[in-house]
């Protein structure tokens, strides 16, 4: 209780010279303070990984091992670590100027909107001192109407037969390959989808949408590690419509020290033009795009350093999230 009550006193929403507060709603001011507490001690980590569920991680295990003491001759591929994507460069990379342009003037010529929801396959492994890591990719569709009700399912995924979706969005989702449903959550009309981070509608114009990011991930508006962790994350709750990719690609490439990596195979097989960007102290991101509208395919992050405690060689994959739709 003592960390929660820290950071309210810290943020001040409303503070003591404010006058009578009872019988009125807090500013804007203050709605934003409130807003970032939940973010404010995320911090800046070594290692960025997909929080999940203690019941989802469960179960996730649970599946690993049992696939794994399976007898079947892949079983050992449960308990893996994925590879790294391997990008080639070529006379036929496009720049991320290029990227940018091109998303541009599709957004012009058919602006579209975001949809509030998201289909996207993660990883990212169980981190325990002195014991190797058996995690299983997820996979989670949600979706929301303009009623705010809505639907969230989550499946771990059979690592035995990668790069395929396992979920089919449609009405009613489904799964269409062996994995194991960790969560499904329909939700009634209301206000169900303002439960979640990212809950209003983003802006146009990228500067404004880095402001927007901010809000929830503190840091995004200065530090370039934070900006690229806030677009993974806001593309768990978003599909950005053309206006929206080409924000975000366009912020992407104001990153200082992104760099061209070459053409890529991303997780479903998918060729975009891969992008690094090395992150101190020990992190390195590949970002694939889609080279024709900019839409982010793949966010990978590997270590560039070893540790031995958590058994892992720097190249390891520590993450990674792809963006289905």
């Amino acid at each position: 209780m003592t960390d929660e009550l820290d950071l309210l006193r810290e943020a001040n929403p409303v503070s003591a010279d404010t006058g009578p507060w009872r019988d009125r709603p807090l500013n804007a001011r203050a709605e934003l303070l409130l807003r970032q507490l939940p973010s404010r001690d995320r911090g800046r980590r070594t290692v960025r990984r997909v929080v999940w569920s203690l019941e989802a991680a469960a179960a996730a295990t649970v599946l690993a091992l049992a696939l794994t003491v399976s007898g079947t001759p892949s079983s050992a591929v449960a308990a893996s670590r994925p590879l790294p994507l391997v990008a080639h460069a070529s006379r036929a990379d496009v720049s991320l100027a290029e990227i940018v342009r091109r998303a541009r003037t599709a957004a012009e010529e058919s602006p579209g909107k975001s949809e509030r929801g998201s289909h996207f396959q993660s990883w990212a492994p169980s981190m325990k001192s002195g014991e190797d890591p058996v995690t299983l990719p997820r996979e989670s569709l949600t979706r929301w109407n303009a009623d705010g009700s809505g639907f969230a399912l989550e499946v771990a995924t059979d690592p035995r037969h990668p790069g395929r979706p396992v979920i089919e969005d449609g009405p009613p989702p489904r799964t269409v390959h062996e994995g194991k449903v960790l969560s499904e959550e329909r939700y009634p009309p209301g206000i169900n989808s303002a439960n979640q981070d990212y809950f209003e509608d983003p802006p146009a114009g990228a500067s404004a949408l880095r402001a927007y990011l901010a809000v929830w991930s503190p840091g995004a508006d200065r530090d370039p590690a934070e900006l690229l962790s806030a677009v993974q994350s806001f593309l768990t709750v978003w599909t950005p419509g053309p206006r929206q990719r080409a924000d975000i690609v366009t912020l992407l490439s104001g990153i200082e020290g992104i760099r061209p990596a070459g053409t890529v195979a991303d997780r479903f097989g998918r060729e975009g033009q891969g992008f690094r960007f090395t992150s101190a102290p020990a992190s390195r991101y590949l970002i694939v795009l889609d080279p024709d509208d900019g839409r982010v395919l793949d966010i990978e992050e590997t270590i560039t350093k070893a540790d031995p405690e958590y058994r892992v060689k720097a190249g390891d994959v520590m993450s990674y999230t792809a963006y289905i739709s």
